[in-house]
């Protein structure tokens, strides 16, 4: 699944390594935050390097009535699914050159795996090495309800700096379409990043 470019960038280490962000979308509902993100930052200039579940690309089918993979090549190149191990971002020395990672969404599944230190596929692998590296990682948690597992999980990594960030909508925008709620969720992820975009209205009092 991964582009000659790609390959080529994991090879030679990329160009605009401070403008590198890495994008996992999971298996969890809400694949539309995933692809809306990927979108905003190609917009805004950003090389995005997309890792994709096999699940995810079911949801999207099912929610989107999409091929996820096609939606994702208009705005990358960068694309791997979760087997590639062998993919740049496998390695600790490609991921220090991305200004960060958000996984979106985030499944409980893949919570649970990166929280207990499991990297058997490229999405948790990847999320461990920006935890080994102290690199900025965000996770946009798409479920609910949260049972004490999911929830101490969750802790655990909240503790060593990982960003914890439910996928909950606000009604202070006053949004007027689904598209309103899905931009408040991305515009507040890329805000954890540190990333300047004005995709959604902000509190100003």
């Amino acid at each position: 699944m991964v582009s000659r470019l790609a390959k080529e960038a994991g090879a030679k280490g990329g160009k605009g390594k401070t403008k590198r962000i890495i994008i996992g979308i999971s298996g969890a509902s809400g694949s539309i935050y995933g692809l809306r993100t990927v979108e905003v930052l190609n917009n805004l200039g950003y090389e995005v390097h997309v890792i994709v579940s096999k699940s995810a690309l079911k949801v999207a089918q099912k929610e989107l009535n999409i091929n996820l993979i096609d939606e994702l090549k208009r705005y990358t190149p960068y694309i791997y699914n979760q087997t590639q191990i062998e993919a740049a971002p496998s390695s600790s020395s490609f991921s220090v050159t991305a200004k960060g990672m958000i996984i979106i969404p985030c499944s409980i599944k893949t919570l649970a795996e990166i929280a207990n230190g499991i990297g058997s596929n490229l999405i948790s692998r990847t999320a461990l090495n920006f935890i080994r590296t102290k690199k900025r990682l965000v996770l946009v948690i798409r479920e609910t309800p949260l049972g004490a597992i999911e929830l101490e999980n969750a802790l655990k990594l909240a503790k060593i700096g990982v960003i914890i960030m439910p996928a909950s909508p606000a009604f202070y925008v006053i949004p007027k379409t689904i598209d309103d709620m899905i931009d408040f969720i991305v515009g507040k992820a890329l805000d954890l990043l540190g990333i300047k975009h004005n995709i959604y209205k902000r509190w100003t009092g």
